[in-house]
Protein backbone atom coordinates (compact mmCIF):
# COMPACT_ATOMS: atom_id res chain seq x y z
CA UNK A 1 0.00 0.00 0.00
CA UNK A 2 1.47 3.09 -1.12
CA UNK A 3 0.60 6.62 0.29
CA UNK A 4 -1.48 9.19 -1.26
CA UNK A 5 0.18 11.31 -3.21
CA UNK A 6 -1.49 15.18 -3.52
CA UNK A 7 -1.92 17.34 -6.56
CA UNK A 8 -3.60 20.53 -7.29
CA UNK A 9 -7.05 20.32 -8.79
CA UNK A 10 -8.62 24.24 -8.96
CA UNK A 11 -9.71 27.45 -6.57
CA UNK A 12 -12.07 25.02 -4.49
CA UNK A 13 -10.48 21.87 -3.86
CA UNK A 14 -7.06 20.21 -3.39
CA UNK A 15 -6.88 16.85 -5.00
CA UNK A 16 -5.74 13.66 -2.42
CA UNK A 17 -5.89 10.17 -3.54
CA UNK A 18 -5.37 6.69 -1.39
CA UNK A 19 -5.10 3.25 -2.10
CA UNK A 20 -6.77 1.27 0.43
CA UNK A 21 -6.77 -2.25 -0.52
CA UNK A 22 -8.24 -5.16 -2.32
CA UNK A 23 -11.99 -6.64 -1.10
CA UNK A 24 -14.79 -7.74 -2.35
CA UNK A 25 -16.78 -5.11 -0.13
CA UNK A 26 -15.00 -2.15 1.54
CA UNK A 27 -16.41 0.88 4.53
CA UNK A 28 -14.78 3.56 5.15
CA UNK A 29 -15.31 5.81 7.65
CA UNK A 30 -13.60 9.01 8.28
CA UNK A 31 -12.67 10.46 12.35
CA UNK A 32 -10.01 11.67 14.75
CA UNK A 33 -8.79 8.42 15.67
CA UNK A 34 -5.37 8.92 16.37
CA UNK A 35 -5.87 12.28 18.18
CA UNK A 36 -4.49 14.23 14.67
CA UNK A 37 -5.62 17.57 13.47
CA UNK A 38 -6.88 15.80 10.23
CA UNK A 39 -9.28 13.15 10.12
CA UNK A 40 -8.27 9.86 9.74
CA UNK A 41 -9.59 7.19 7.67
CA UNK A 42 -10.52 3.88 8.89
CA UNK A 43 -11.17 0.67 6.40
CA UNK A 44 -13.06 -2.02 7.35
CA UNK A 45 -13.54 -5.43 5.26
CA UNK A 46 -13.39 -9.13 5.11
CA UNK A 47 -10.12 -10.73 3.66
CA UNK A 48 -9.75 -14.21 1.68
CA UNK A 49 -9.43 -16.13 5.07
CA UNK A 50 -12.66 -14.92 6.50
CA UNK A 51 -10.92 -11.75 9.14
CA UNK A 52 -12.24 -8.68 9.67
CA UNK A 53 -9.54 -6.16 8.56
CA UNK A 54 -9.21 -3.17 9.96
CA UNK A 55 -6.67 -0.29 8.46
CA UNK A 56 -6.26 2.92 9.84
CA UNK A 57 -4.40 5.98 7.04
CA UNK A 58 -3.55 8.95 9.17
CA UNK A 59 -2.44 12.24 7.77
CA UNK A 60 1.05 13.37 7.92
CA UNK A 61 3.56 15.25 5.52
CA UNK A 62 0.56 16.21 3.11
CA UNK A 63 -0.53 12.47 2.36
CA UNK A 64 -2.77 10.08 4.07
CA UNK A 65 -0.12 7.43 5.17
CA UNK A 66 -1.02 3.72 6.16
CA UNK A 67 -0.46 3.70 9.81
CA UNK A 68 -2.32 0.89 11.65
CA UNK A 69 -3.50 -2.50 10.19
CA UNK A 70 -5.34 -5.29 12.81
CA UNK A 71 -7.72 -7.66 12.83
CA UNK A 72 -11.00 -7.52 14.84
CA UNK A 73 -12.71 -9.94 16.62
CA UNK A 74 -14.51 -12.69 13.91
CA UNK A 75 -17.81 -12.42 15.60
CA UNK A 76 -18.44 -8.43 14.36
CA UNK A 77 -21.18 -7.79 12.39
CA UNK A 78 -20.97 -4.01 11.84
CA UNK A 79 -19.22 -0.80 12.92
CA UNK A 80 -19.97 2.72 13.69
CA UNK A 81 -18.26 5.71 14.37
CA UNK A 82 -19.02 8.01 18.07
CA UNK A 83 -17.18 10.47 19.93
CA UNK A 84 -16.79 9.35 23.45
CA UNK A 85 -15.61 11.52 26.76
CA UNK A 86 -14.06 13.71 23.77
CA UNK A 87 -12.74 11.46 21.22
CA UNK A 88 -14.09 9.47 18.25
CA UNK A 89 -13.64 5.58 18.32
CA UNK A 90 -15.17 3.38 16.46
CA UNK A 91 -17.79 1.09 17.76
CA UNK A 92 -17.94 -2.73 16.77
CA UNK A 93 -20.86 -4.98 17.21
CA UNK A 94 -20.99 -8.48 17.79
CA UNK A 95 -23.93 -10.42 19.01
CA UNK A 96 -24.80 -9.61 22.48
CA UNK A 97 -22.58 -6.49 23.05
CA UNK A 98 -21.05 -3.31 21.17
CA UNK A 99 -17.44 -2.38 21.99
CA UNK A 100 -15.04 0.16 21.38
CA UNK A 101 -11.71 -0.22 19.33
CA UNK A 102 -8.53 1.13 21.45
CA UNK A 103 -5.92 2.07 18.64
CA UNK A 104 -3.42 2.11 21.01
CA UNK A 105 -3.71 -1.50 22.08
CA UNK A 106 -5.15 -2.61 18.83
CA UNK A 107 -7.98 -4.50 20.75
CA UNK A 108 -11.22 -3.92 21.79
CA UNK A 109 -13.00 -3.24 25.00
CA UNK A 110 -16.72 -3.99 25.77
CA UNK A 111 -18.91 -0.78 25.56
CA UNK A 112 -22.61 -2.35 26.65
CA UNK A 113 -24.46 -5.47 26.16
CA UNK A 114 -27.05 -5.47 23.86
CA UNK A 115 -30.27 -7.88 24.20
CA UNK A 116 -31.59 -7.42 20.53
CA UNK A 117 -30.80 -9.74 17.65
CA UNK A 118 -29.26 -8.62 14.92
CA UNK A 119 -29.69 -10.34 11.38
CA UNK A 120 -26.42 -10.10 9.42
CA UNK A 121 -26.65 -10.48 5.22
CA UNK A 122 -23.34 -11.62 4.03
CA UNK A 123 -23.60 -10.10 0.97
CA UNK A 124 -23.18 -6.51 3.28
CA UNK A 125 -19.72 -7.20 4.61
CA UNK A 126 -19.01 -5.29 7.40
CA UNK A 127 -21.58 -2.43 7.12
CA UNK A 128 -21.83 0.72 8.72
CA UNK A 129 -24.61 1.14 10.38
CA UNK A 130 -25.67 4.38 12.25
CA UNK A 131 -26.55 3.53 16.11
CA UNK A 132 -25.28 6.63 17.06
CA UNK A 133 -27.18 9.97 17.74
CA UNK A 134 -27.74 12.78 20.49
CA UNK A 135 -30.82 11.80 21.65
CA UNK A 136 -31.35 14.68 24.53
CA UNK A 137 -29.41 16.87 22.86
CA UNK A 138 -26.06 17.34 25.27
CA UNK A 139 -23.36 17.47 22.90
CA UNK A 140 -22.84 13.79 23.66
CA UNK A 141 -23.11 10.78 21.08
CA UNK A 142 -25.80 8.58 22.72
CA UNK A 143 -26.70 4.49 21.28
CA UNK A 144 -29.70 3.79 19.91
CA UNK A 145 -30.85 0.32 18.98
CA UNK A 146 -34.22 -1.19 18.17
CA UNK A 147 -35.80 -3.67 19.43
CA UNK A 148 -38.89 -5.69 17.74
CA UNK A 149 -40.68 -4.55 20.62
CA UNK A 150 -39.20 -1.39 21.50
CA UNK A 151 -35.61 1.18 21.42
CA UNK A 152 -32.60 0.13 23.77
CA UNK A 153 -31.20 3.60 24.53
CA UNK A 154 -27.83 3.92 26.23
CA UNK A 155 -27.30 7.86 27.02
CA UNK A 156 -23.31 9.23 27.33
CA UNK A 157 -22.58 11.35 30.75
CA UNK A 158 -19.49 13.47 31.33
CA UNK A 159 -16.65 10.65 31.76
CA UNK A 160 -17.51 9.23 28.81
CA UNK A 161 -19.71 6.41 30.37
CA UNK A 162 -23.13 5.08 29.03
CA UNK A 163 -26.36 5.02 31.38
CA UNK A 164 -28.79 2.11 30.04
CA UNK A 165 -32.34 3.57 29.67
CA UNK A 166 -35.42 0.99 30.18
CA UNK A 167 -36.63 -0.28 26.66
CA UNK A 168 -38.47 2.64 25.43
CA UNK A 169 -41.02 2.74 22.65
CA UNK A 170 -44.00 1.05 21.40
CA UNK A 171 -43.79 -2.18 19.31
CA UNK A 172 -42.65 -2.62 15.98
CA UNK A 173 -46.48 -2.46 14.39
CA UNK A 174 -46.06 -4.61 10.72
CA UNK A 175 -44.26 -6.93 12.11
CA UNK A 176 -46.75 -9.77 10.83
CA UNK A 177 -46.92 -7.85 7.85
CA UNK A 178 -45.54 -8.55 4.03
CA UNK A 179 -43.54 -6.21 2.30
CA UNK A 180 -44.17 -6.10 -1.43
CA UNK A 181 -43.61 -9.83 -2.58
CA UNK A 182 -41.08 -10.84 -0.14
CA UNK A 183 -41.62 -14.35 1.65
CA UNK A 184 -41.61 -13.46 4.93
CA UNK A 185 -42.75 -11.01 7.03
CA UNK A 186 -41.30 -8.12 8.72
CA UNK A 187 -40.87 -10.08 11.78
CA UNK A 188 -38.53 -12.92 10.66
CA UNK A 189 -36.45 -10.39 8.18
CA UNK A 190 -35.46 -9.05 11.69
CA UNK A 191 -33.35 -6.18 11.89
CA UNK A 192 -30.82 -5.74 9.17
CA UNK A 193 -28.49 -2.96 8.13
CA UNK A 194 -31.18 -2.53 5.33
CA UNK A 195 -34.46 -2.19 7.73
CA UNK A 196 -32.46 -0.74 10.81
CA UNK A 197 -32.99 2.97 9.55
CA UNK A 198 -36.58 1.92 8.69
CA UNK A 199 -36.82 1.17 12.77
CA UNK A 200 -34.83 4.07 13.90
CA UNK A 201 -37.68 6.22 11.81
CA UNK A 202 -40.23 5.75 14.50
CA UNK A 203 -38.30 7.67 16.92
CA UNK A 204 -38.53 11.82 16.87
CA UNK A 205 -37.57 14.48 19.10
CA UNK A 206 -39.18 16.84 20.38
CA UNK A 207 -39.08 19.51 23.17
CA UNK A 208 -42.95 18.80 23.95
CA UNK A 209 -43.13 20.19 27.44
CA UNK A 210 -40.51 23.03 26.11
CA UNK A 211 -38.53 22.95 28.99
CA UNK A 212 -35.56 22.71 26.72
CA UNK A 213 -34.85 19.36 27.21
CA UNK A 214 -35.99 17.10 24.11
CA UNK A 215 -38.28 14.36 24.67
CA UNK A 216 -38.65 11.31 22.98
CA UNK A 217 -42.18 10.87 20.99
CA UNK A 218 -43.66 7.50 19.22
CA UNK A 219 -46.74 7.01 17.37
CA UNK A 220 -48.65 4.51 19.34
CA UNK A 221 -51.90 3.14 16.90
CA UNK A 222 -53.90 6.12 17.57
CA UNK A 223 -52.14 8.45 19.69
CA UNK A 224 -48.33 9.91 20.49
CA UNK A 225 -46.11 8.34 23.69
CA UNK A 226 -44.07 10.52 25.14
CA UNK A 227 -40.77 9.63 27.34
CA UNK A 228 -40.02 13.43 29.06
CA UNK A 229 -36.24 14.01 29.71
CA UNK A 230 -35.32 14.25 32.92
CA UNK A 231 -32.46 16.45 34.57
CA UNK A 232 -29.82 14.03 33.97
CA UNK A 233 -30.54 13.41 30.51
CA UNK A 234 -32.18 10.02 30.99
CA UNK A 235 -35.74 9.86 29.85
CA UNK A 236 -38.75 8.92 32.52
CA UNK A 237 -39.64 4.96 31.77
CA UNK A 238 -43.55 6.43 31.86
CA UNK A 239 -45.11 7.63 28.56
CA UNK A 240 -47.16 10.22 28.47
CA UNK A 241 -49.78 10.39 25.95
CA UNK A 242 -51.44 12.95 23.33
CA UNK A 243 -53.70 12.51 20.43
CA UNK A 244 -52.65 15.29 17.52
CA UNK A 245 -56.09 15.28 15.96
CA UNK A 246 -54.40 15.87 12.67
CA UNK A 247 -55.68 12.65 10.22
CA UNK A 248 -52.79 10.08 8.94
CA UNK A 249 -52.35 6.73 8.04
CA UNK A 250 -49.38 5.80 9.40
CA UNK A 251 -46.01 6.38 11.02
CA UNK A 252 -43.25 7.07 8.52
CA UNK A 253 -42.68 6.16 5.13
CA UNK A 254 -41.40 2.97 5.53
CA UNK A 255 -44.67 1.82 6.18
CA UNK A 256 -46.07 1.91 2.26
CA UNK A 257 -44.67 -1.61 1.19
CA UNK A 258 -46.78 -3.26 3.41
CA UNK A 259 -49.60 -1.69 1.55
CA UNK A 260 -48.74 -3.00 -2.28
CA UNK A 261 -48.41 -6.87 -0.70
CA UNK A 262 -50.08 -9.12 -2.77
CA UNK A 263 -50.28 -6.51 -5.93
CA UNK A 264 -49.72 -7.53 -9.67
CA UNK A 265 -45.73 -6.22 -10.40
CA UNK A 266 -46.70 -4.94 -13.96
CA UNK A 267 -49.80 -3.02 -12.64
CA UNK A 268 -47.57 -1.75 -9.63
CA UNK A 269 -45.26 -0.15 -12.41
CA UNK A 270 -47.73 0.56 -14.93
CA UNK A 271 -50.41 2.47 -13.09
CA UNK A 272 -53.51 -0.27 -14.15
CA UNK A 273 -54.30 -0.50 -10.98
CA UNK A 274 -56.65 1.28 -8.44
CA UNK A 275 -55.58 4.91 -7.56
CA UNK A 276 -54.16 5.04 -4.25
CA UNK A 277 -53.45 7.68 -1.82
CA UNK A 278 -51.67 7.67 1.85
CA UNK A 279 -50.43 9.72 3.73
CA UNK A 280 -47.96 9.14 6.84
CA UNK A 281 -45.90 10.88 9.43
CA UNK A 282 -42.79 12.74 8.33
CA UNK A 283 -41.28 14.30 11.01
CA UNK A 284 -41.59 16.77 13.46
CA UNK A 285 -39.23 20.46 13.11
CA UNK A 286 -39.66 24.04 14.02
CA UNK A 287 -39.73 25.26 10.47
CA UNK A 288 -41.15 28.86 11.18
CA UNK A 289 -38.36 29.41 13.85
CA UNK A 290 -40.93 29.77 16.88
CA UNK A 291 -38.87 27.87 18.90
CA UNK A 292 -42.03 25.17 18.85
CA UNK A 293 -41.92 22.05 16.93
CA UNK A 294 -44.09 21.47 14.04
CA UNK A 295 -45.20 18.19 12.53
CA UNK A 296 -45.20 17.38 9.33
CA UNK A 297 -47.24 14.93 7.33
CA UNK A 298 -46.15 13.44 3.16
CA UNK A 299 -49.33 12.12 1.26
CA UNK A 300 -48.36 10.02 -1.84
CA UNK A 301 -51.15 10.41 -4.53
CA UNK A 302 -51.21 7.94 -8.01
CA UNK A 303 -51.81 4.61 -9.77
CA UNK A 304 -47.91 3.59 -10.10
CA UNK A 305 -45.62 3.78 -7.51
CA UNK A 306 -43.01 5.42 -9.85
CA UNK A 307 -45.22 8.48 -10.38
CA UNK A 308 -46.63 9.54 -7.43
CA UNK A 309 -47.75 13.03 -6.66
CA UNK A 310 -46.29 13.85 -3.19
CA UNK A 311 -47.68 16.75 -0.78
CA UNK A 312 -46.32 17.99 2.36
CA UNK A 313 -48.42 19.48 4.99
CA UNK A 314 -47.03 21.25 8.05
CA UNK A 315 -48.85 21.61 11.21
CA UNK A 316 -47.32 24.25 13.03
CA UNK A 317 -47.08 23.90 17.29
CA UNK A 318 -48.37 25.86 19.36
CA UNK A 319 -47.75 26.15 23.33
CA UNK A 320 -50.50 24.94 25.66
CA UNK A 321 -49.96 24.11 29.57
CA UNK A 322 -50.08 20.23 28.67
CA UNK A 323 -47.16 20.92 26.09
CA UNK A 324 -47.37 21.37 22.70
CA UNK A 325 -50.09 21.48 20.35
CA UNK A 326 -50.26 21.01 16.48
CA UNK A 327 -52.72 22.84 14.28
CA UNK A 328 -55.79 20.53 13.00
CA UNK A 329 -55.93 22.14 9.56
CA UNK A 330 -52.37 22.20 7.25
CA UNK A 331 -50.67 25.70 8.69
CA UNK A 332 -48.49 26.12 5.21
CA UNK A 333 -47.47 23.35 2.52
CA UNK A 334 -45.23 21.58 -0.07
CA UNK A 335 -46.29 20.59 -3.76
CA UNK A 336 -43.31 19.04 -5.33
CA UNK A 337 -44.29 19.40 -9.28
CA UNK A 338 -42.96 15.79 -10.23
CA UNK A 339 -44.26 12.96 -10.08
CA UNK A 340 -41.22 10.33 -8.64
CA UNK A 341 -41.58 7.21 -6.96
CA UNK A 342 -42.05 6.92 -3.27
CA UNK A 343 -40.28 3.91 -2.81
CA UNK A 344 -37.55 4.67 -4.69
CA UNK A 345 -34.15 3.73 -3.89
CA UNK A 346 -31.28 5.90 -3.16
CA UNK A 347 -31.44 9.41 -2.37
CA UNK A 348 -33.66 10.21 -5.19
CA UNK A 349 -37.29 10.91 -4.74
CA UNK A 350 -35.22 12.69 -1.59
CA UNK A 351 -36.14 16.06 -0.13
CA UNK A 352 -33.61 17.75 1.68
CA UNK A 353 -34.65 20.06 4.71
CA UNK A 354 -32.13 23.14 5.45
CA UNK A 355 -30.99 26.34 5.97
CA UNK A 356 -29.80 27.12 1.96
CA UNK A 357 -29.50 30.73 1.84
CA UNK A 358 -28.65 31.30 5.73
CA UNK A 359 -31.47 33.21 6.75
CA UNK A 360 -32.32 31.11 9.97
CA UNK A 361 -35.38 29.55 8.20
CA UNK A 362 -35.60 25.96 6.82
CA UNK A 363 -35.81 25.47 3.12
CA UNK A 364 -36.62 22.52 1.00
CA UNK A 365 -35.20 20.83 -1.93
CA UNK A 366 -36.86 17.87 -3.65
CA UNK A 367 -35.37 15.75 -5.77
CA UNK A 368 -37.27 13.92 -8.74
CA UNK A 369 -36.49 10.77 -11.25
CA UNK A 370 -39.44 10.16 -13.61
CA UNK A 371 -39.34 6.90 -14.62
CA UNK A 372 -41.38 6.93 -17.36
CA UNK A 373 -41.42 5.10 -21.06
CA UNK A 374 -38.95 8.48 -22.41
CA UNK A 375 -36.87 8.51 -19.35
CA UNK A 376 -36.29 4.56 -19.33
CA UNK A 377 -35.21 4.99 -23.27
CA UNK A 378 -32.81 7.87 -21.89
CA UNK A 379 -31.07 5.62 -19.76
CA UNK A 380 -30.19 3.30 -21.93
CA UNK A 381 -29.54 5.10 -24.38
CA UNK A 382 -27.20 7.75 -22.43
CA UNK A 383 -26.24 5.21 -20.15
CA UNK A 384 -27.26 8.12 -16.94
CA UNK A 385 -30.05 9.15 -14.82
CA UNK A 386 -31.71 12.48 -14.84
CA UNK A 387 -33.39 14.53 -12.28
CA UNK A 388 -35.04 17.45 -11.39
CA UNK A 389 -34.45 19.53 -8.17
CA UNK A 390 -36.99 22.32 -7.07
CA UNK A 391 -36.07 24.35 -4.23
CA UNK A 392 -39.10 25.95 -1.91
CA UNK A 393 -37.38 28.89 0.75
CA UNK A 394 -39.33 29.80 3.38
CA UNK A 395 -40.78 33.33 3.96
CA UNK A 396 -41.71 33.35 8.01
CA UNK A 397 -42.22 29.36 7.74
CA UNK A 398 -44.87 30.04 4.78
CA UNK A 399 -43.69 27.94 1.61
CA UNK A 400 -44.90 29.33 -1.69
CA UNK A 401 -47.09 26.86 -3.91
CA UNK A 402 -44.05 26.57 -7.18
CA UNK A 403 -40.36 26.10 -6.49
CA UNK A 404 -38.17 29.30 -6.35
CA UNK A 405 -35.43 28.04 -8.27
CA UNK A 406 -35.64 24.87 -10.46
CA UNK A 407 -32.14 22.78 -11.67
CA UNK A 408 -32.12 19.93 -14.40
CA UNK A 409 -29.15 17.46 -13.96
CA UNK A 410 -28.40 15.84 -17.02
CA UNK A 411 -25.36 13.96 -16.72
CA UNK A 412 -23.43 14.17 -20.09
CA UNK A 413 -24.19 11.33 -23.41
CA UNK A 414 -22.56 8.66 -22.58
CA UNK A 415 -23.75 6.42 -24.89
CA UNK A 416 -20.14 3.89 -25.36
CA UNK A 417 -18.62 4.66 -22.33
CA UNK A 418 -18.57 2.58 -19.00
CA UNK A 419 -21.59 -0.28 -19.31
CA UNK A 420 -24.43 0.20 -16.54
CA UNK A 421 -26.22 3.26 -15.49
CA UNK A 422 -24.26 6.12 -13.95
CA UNK A 423 -26.60 7.34 -10.57
CA UNK A 424 -24.89 11.40 -10.50
CA UNK A 425 -24.16 12.32 -7.02
CA UNK A 426 -26.55 15.39 -5.40
CA UNK A 427 -24.69 16.87 -2.38
CA UNK A 428 -25.43 19.85 -0.76
CA UNK A 429 -23.75 21.84 2.22
CA UNK A 430 -20.89 24.70 2.54
CA UNK A 431 -17.60 23.54 0.84
CA UNK A 432 -16.03 27.34 0.86
CA UNK A 433 -16.70 28.77 4.07
CA UNK A 434 -19.00 31.91 3.40
CA UNK A 435 -21.88 30.56 5.60
CA UNK A 436 -24.06 29.72 2.62
CA UNK A 437 -25.00 25.80 1.20
CA UNK A 438 -23.56 25.05 -2.06
CA UNK A 439 -24.83 22.86 -4.53
CA UNK A 440 -22.48 19.92 -5.93
CA UNK A 441 -23.57 17.54 -8.94
CA UNK A 442 -22.04 14.50 -10.85
CA UNK A 443 -21.89 15.99 -14.42
CA UNK A 444 -20.33 12.89 -15.71
CA UNK A 445 -18.15 10.03 -14.46
CA UNK A 446 -15.01 12.36 -14.88
CA UNK A 447 -16.67 15.74 -13.73
CA UNK A 448 -18.49 17.11 -10.84
CA UNK A 449 -20.08 20.50 -10.75
CA UNK A 450 -20.02 23.16 -7.77
CA UNK A 451 -22.97 25.75 -7.88
CA UNK A 452 -21.58 27.67 -4.92
CA UNK A 453 -24.18 29.56 -2.66
CA UNK A 454 -25.57 33.10 -3.33
CA UNK A 455 -27.84 35.35 -1.56
CA UNK A 456 -31.25 35.91 -2.83
CA UNK A 457 -34.07 33.88 -4.48
CA UNK A 458 -31.92 31.48 -7.21
CA UNK A 459 -29.92 30.45 -3.87
CA UNK A 460 -27.00 29.37 -6.06
CA UNK A 461 -25.01 30.67 -9.22
CA UNK A 462 -25.83 30.07 -13.12
CA UNK A 463 -22.46 28.90 -14.09
CA UNK A 464 -21.09 26.16 -12.22
CA UNK A 465 -17.30 25.67 -11.17
CA UNK A 466 -16.13 22.45 -12.87
CA UNK A 467 -13.69 19.82 -10.96
CA UNK A 468 -12.14 17.11 -12.98
CA UNK A 469 -12.40 14.21 -10.78
CA UNK A 470 -13.29 10.41 -11.64
CA UNK A 471 -17.39 9.72 -9.96
CA UNK A 472 -18.73 6.33 -8.82
CA UNK A 473 -21.43 5.18 -10.66
CA UNK A 474 -23.54 5.08 -7.62
CA UNK A 475 -24.01 7.81 -5.34
CA UNK A 476 -24.25 6.89 -2.21
CA UNK A 477 -20.35 5.97 -2.41
CA UNK A 478 -19.54 9.88 -2.83
CA UNK A 479 -20.28 12.30 0.36
CA UNK A 480 -19.27 14.95 2.48
CA UNK A 481 -17.35 15.25 5.20
CA UNK A 482 -15.01 18.18 7.40
CA UNK A 483 -11.89 16.57 7.43
CA UNK A 484 -9.94 19.33 9.45
CA UNK A 485 -12.78 21.34 11.46
CA UNK A 486 -12.40 24.09 9.46
CA UNK A 487 -15.99 24.57 9.18
CA UNK A 488 -15.28 23.89 5.00
CA UNK A 489 -17.02 20.59 3.84
CA UNK A 490 -14.64 18.27 2.15
CA UNK A 491 -15.99 15.49 -0.33
CA UNK A 492 -14.82 11.80 -0.07
CA UNK A 493 -15.56 9.96 -2.95
CA UNK A 494 -15.15 5.96 -2.48
CA UNK A 495 -13.77 4.36 -5.80
CA UNK A 496 -14.37 0.85 -5.72
CA UNK A 497 -13.16 -1.72 -8.76
CA UNK A 498 -13.09 -5.43 -9.64
CA UNK A 499 -9.62 -5.53 -10.61
CA UNK A 500 -7.23 -3.42 -9.11
CA UNK A 501 -7.18 -1.78 -5.36
CA UNK A 502 -10.07 0.21 -4.20
CA UNK A 503 -9.23 4.19 -3.54
CA UNK A 504 -10.60 6.87 -1.86
CA UNK A 505 -10.56 10.40 -3.58
CA UNK A 506 -10.72 13.22 -1.31
CA UNK A 507 -11.70 16.92 -2.75
CA UNK A 508 -9.64 18.93 0.19
CA UNK A 509 -11.84 22.49 0.57
CA UNK A 510 -8.91 25.45 0.46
Amino acid sequence: MGPAAAQANDDLFEQVEVTIGRAKLQTVLTGFLLGGAIADLAVVDIDENGDRDLRIYAFGDATWEPTLDTTLRPEVLFVDLANIGGRDRLITYEPGRLNWFDPESQTEHALVEVATNYDAADQDGIPRVDITRDVNHDGRDDLVFPDLDGFWIWTQVGDGSFIKTVKLGPPEPYLDEIALHDKHTYGEVGITAQTLPWYLSRLHEVDYDRDGRSDLVFWNEDHFDVYMQDELGGFDPVAKTFAPGISFDSDGAYSLVFGFSGESTFKLLSGFRKRSKQTVLHSFRDLNGDQVADLVTHTLEGRSVLKQRSLYEIHFGTPVPTGTEFARDASTAIRPQGRAGGLQPFGYSSQWWQDFDGDGQVDVMSGDVKLGIGRMIRVLLANSIAMDLEFYRSQDGIYPDKPDATRKIRPDFDRFGKPGPFFPAVLLGDVNGDGRTDLLMGKSREELHVFLGVPGPDLFTDQPQKVAVALPDDERYTRLVDLNRDGKLDVLIHQRSDTEQHRVTLLMAR
